[in-house]
């Protein structure tokens, strides 16, 4: 009996020191301390760089005091826009940056004939047979001489020197060109300008679609737009501009 009183002295002993050893101490189901976990301050580097405002996109990307973006009847009227030399480049489509962007800007409502022949290509023969024949029925070799000149004319007009891009970013059969208008510097179309020089038909569509037709930036319906350039283009085949006197 005195060596069983001993045995529950000893166990009682063990107990209460591994209790006291093991006070203050948490374990999780797999027996691992759980020490508390870290708080995330709201500044995690808690210094003074940490708190400075951060930068606002500005409207023009590009931050140049030359080219400024305003809205314009649905339209992005980008000013400060420049021609950037391409071999892709041709009288109604030609890469530009404009608004921090660079992109291929197709001209409403013209179209220029194609700079080349292809021998490997037939549709793309037919295609500038078709031109010549809409240009008052010139050869095929004479419609492309054309389409040569109205590259010439756009990159006199263009190159080096701002001109003003209107475009609501519609796409070329969903493609990466994009439809827009060019202003000169006196206020005129470049495709109005190339009507005038007889260098290209009247031939693409116009902004919008017959269903929500889109007026022009200087607010002229689709018809109104079309009918003044189709006066120009008569008043170039009676003087025998450009690929009218041929």
């Amino acid at each position: 009996m005195k060596n069983a009183r001993i045995i529950r002295f000893v166990l009682i002993l063990v107990v209460a020191g591994v209790a006291y050893w093991q006070r203050g101490r948490v374990t999780n189901p797999a027996g691992e301390s759980q020490k508390p976990t870290a708080t995330l301050k709201e500044d995690p580097l808690g210094s003074a760089e940490s708190k400075k405002p951060t930068a606002t996109l500005k409207e023009n990307p590009l931050g140049s005091s030359t080219e400024s973006v305003e809205k314009v009847r649905g339209y992005d009227k980008i000013s400060g826009a420049r021609l950037l030399d391409r071999d892709d480049n041709d009288g109604d489509s030609f890469y530009v940056k404009a608004a921090g962007r660079e992109f291929q800007l197709r001209l409403y409502f013209v179209d220029a004939p194609e700079k080349y022949l292809s021998d490997r290509y037939e549709k793309q023969r037919q295609r500038v047979a078709e031109q010549a024949r809409e240009m008052g029925g010139i050869s095929s070799d004479q419609a492309v001489e054309v389409g040569k000149a109205a590259k010439i004319f756009v990159e006199r007009e263009l190159s080096g020197k701002p001109f003003t891009v209107y475009t609501y970013w519609e796409q070329v059969y969903d493609g990466d060109r994009y439809y827009g208008f060019v202003e000169l510097a006196d206020g005129s179309y470049l495709g109005t300008r190339l009507v005038e020089e007889g260098l290209v038909r009247i031939h693409t569509k116009g902004p919008g679609s017959k269903e929500k037709p889109v007026p022009t930036p200087d607010g002229k319906s689709f018809h109104q737009h079309r009918d003044m350039l189709y006066n120009l283009e008569r008043k170039a085949q009676r003087s025998d501009i450009g690929a009218w006197g041929l």
